[in-house]
């Protein structure tokens, strides 16, 4: 448990939720419902995720309550944690590299940036799309991730998206700019998949 500078009670917690495809960064679309669901708590005053994605600290309103509050909307969005024992209040700090419920969102599309540069690296690397065709695809792909992954889904609802409506997305924008049977091509010789690790456990929910 550590005390802020204005006397704040705060409990720090160690999480996975490192992104995959981006994994300098947390995952957005996993982090915002639980932040959101720890701030409709009326013994929680804040919740926060680091950028890295690896610890949630929860600001609360009057004394801690991780077993009696806490406790079950991790369990309830199904993480494990961990809780800090010690006291390392200077460790946490509002300005800089953590983000608050929906801010998470700025995570998310990163992450739709980076799903973007993922899915078509391996086809403009080997050629099966131009320059051009690549950039195009490209964008688009990183524009329809950026309306997606910013939605409030459960972790088995991330979880089927990501292996069969965020697929089939990401080859039907393909099909837009080169074609069936082009696509085809590009998928048999091995598009690079970024959900192909999507039911990794914590670590990637939402991407590999």
């Amino acid at each position: 448990m550590n005390r802020s500078a204005n006397n704040e009670i705060i409990t720090l917690y160690d999480v996975s939720l490192v992104c995959g495809a981006a994994p300098a960064i947390g995952c957005g679309s996993r982090a915002k419902p639980l932040l959101m669901d720890l701030e409709e708590q009326s013994t929680i005053k804040e919740a926060w995720l680091n950028r890295a994605g690896t610890i949630v600290a929860i600001v609360w309103s009057g004394p801690a309550q991780t077993a009696e509050v806490a406790k079950a909307i991790f369990e309830r969005h199904e993480f494990q944690y961990t809780e800090w024992r010690d006291d390392r209040s200077t460790f946490f700090q509002k300005e800089g590299s953590w983000l608050r419920g929906a801010e998470v969102d700025r995570l998310s599309l990163e992450e739709a940036r980076e799903i973007a540069e993922t899915s078509v690296a391996k086809a403009a690397r080997d050629r099966l799309v131009s320059a051009e065709e690549a950039a195009r695809i490209r964008s688009d792909i990183e524009a329809y991730f950026r309306e997606e992954l910013i939605k409030l889904r459960t972790k088995q609802e991330l979880l089927q998206d990501a292996q069969g409506k965020f697929q089939e997305a990401v080859l039907d924008i393909y099909e837009k700019h080169i074609g069936i049977e082009r696509t085809a091509g590009v998928r048999a010789h091995g598009i690079q998949n970024p959900f192909n690790r999507a039911d990794r456990e914590e670590t990637s929910s939402c991407c590999p």
